[in-house]
Protein backbone atom coordinates (compact mmCIF):
# COMPACT_ATOMS: atom_id res chain seq x y z
CA UNK A 1 0.00 0.00 0.00
CA UNK A 2 1.40 2.81 -0.66
CA UNK A 3 1.83 6.27 1.31
CA UNK A 4 -0.72 9.65 1.43
CA UNK A 5 0.87 12.39 0.66
CA UNK A 6 -1.12 15.57 0.30
CA UNK A 7 -0.80 17.25 -2.66
CA UNK A 8 -1.55 20.91 -3.53
CA UNK A 9 -3.24 22.40 -6.62
CA UNK A 10 -4.64 25.43 -8.34
CA UNK A 11 -7.72 24.74 -10.71
CA UNK A 12 -9.81 27.36 -12.15
CA UNK A 13 -8.21 30.03 -9.73
CA UNK A 14 -8.72 27.89 -6.81
CA UNK A 15 -6.17 26.33 -4.58
CA UNK A 16 -6.94 23.23 -3.08
CA UNK A 17 -5.60 20.56 -1.52
CA UNK A 18 -6.02 16.90 -1.41
CA UNK A 19 -4.82 13.52 -0.24
CA UNK A 20 -3.62 11.32 -2.65
CA UNK A 21 -1.34 7.40 -2.71
CA UNK A 22 1.77 9.08 -3.23
CA UNK A 23 2.34 6.58 -6.55
CA UNK A 24 -0.69 8.67 -7.93
CA UNK A 25 1.01 11.95 -7.06
CA UNK A 26 2.35 12.60 -10.51
CA UNK A 27 -0.96 11.15 -12.57
CA UNK A 28 -3.18 13.87 -10.09
CA UNK A 29 -0.86 16.77 -11.09
CA UNK A 30 -0.69 16.47 -14.39
CA UNK A 31 -5.03 15.50 -14.83
CA UNK A 32 -4.98 19.05 -12.96
CA UNK A 33 -2.50 20.67 -15.47
CA UNK A 34 -4.59 19.24 -18.00
CA UNK A 35 -8.28 20.36 -16.37
CA UNK A 36 -6.57 23.82 -16.28
CA UNK A 37 -5.65 23.45 -20.21
CA UNK A 38 -9.46 22.68 -21.33
CA UNK A 39 -10.65 25.38 -19.20
CA UNK A 40 -8.24 28.09 -20.49
CA UNK A 41 -10.09 26.93 -23.99
CA UNK A 42 -13.89 27.61 -22.42
CA UNK A 43 -15.40 31.41 -22.54
CA UNK A 44 -18.57 30.50 -20.05
CA UNK A 45 -16.57 31.03 -16.98
CA UNK A 46 -19.63 30.23 -14.68
CA UNK A 47 -20.25 26.75 -16.52
CA UNK A 48 -16.67 26.55 -16.96
CA UNK A 49 -15.97 22.98 -14.59
CA UNK A 50 -19.52 21.37 -16.05
CA UNK A 51 -18.11 22.16 -19.97
CA UNK A 52 -14.37 21.23 -19.14
CA UNK A 53 -15.62 17.74 -17.46
CA UNK A 54 -17.81 17.01 -20.45
CA UNK A 55 -15.52 17.97 -22.95
CA UNK A 56 -13.04 15.90 -21.37
CA UNK A 57 -15.18 12.48 -21.08
CA UNK A 58 -16.11 13.22 -24.43
CA UNK A 59 -12.38 13.31 -25.63
CA UNK A 60 -11.64 9.90 -23.18
CA UNK A 61 -14.47 8.62 -24.61
CA UNK A 62 -13.99 8.57 -28.17
CA UNK A 63 -9.95 7.68 -27.41
CA UNK A 64 -11.33 4.63 -25.35
CA UNK A 65 -10.48 1.30 -27.37
CA UNK A 66 -12.27 -0.67 -25.26
CA UNK A 67 -15.46 1.52 -25.66
CA UNK A 68 -15.70 0.09 -21.78
CA UNK A 69 -18.48 3.50 -21.32
CA UNK A 70 -18.96 4.35 -17.51
CA UNK A 71 -22.65 4.07 -16.07
CA UNK A 72 -24.36 6.98 -15.42
CA UNK A 73 -24.40 6.21 -11.80
CA UNK A 74 -20.27 6.37 -12.27
CA UNK A 75 -20.24 9.63 -13.87
CA UNK A 76 -22.43 11.07 -11.17
CA UNK A 77 -20.48 9.28 -8.57
CA UNK A 78 -17.56 11.05 -9.79
CA UNK A 79 -18.77 14.54 -10.11
CA UNK A 80 -19.90 14.16 -6.93
CA UNK A 81 -16.68 13.55 -5.82
CA UNK A 82 -15.09 16.39 -7.61
CA UNK A 83 -17.74 19.01 -6.46
CA UNK A 84 -16.79 18.14 -2.63
CA UNK A 85 -13.35 18.33 -3.67
CA UNK A 86 -13.77 22.19 -4.96
CA UNK A 87 -15.86 23.24 -1.79
CA UNK A 88 -13.15 22.08 0.70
Amino acid sequence: MSDIEKVSLRVFGRDITLACPADEKQQLLAAAELLNSELSNIKDKENGLILAGLSLANNQLVNDESNDIPSTEEVLSLIEKIDRALQT
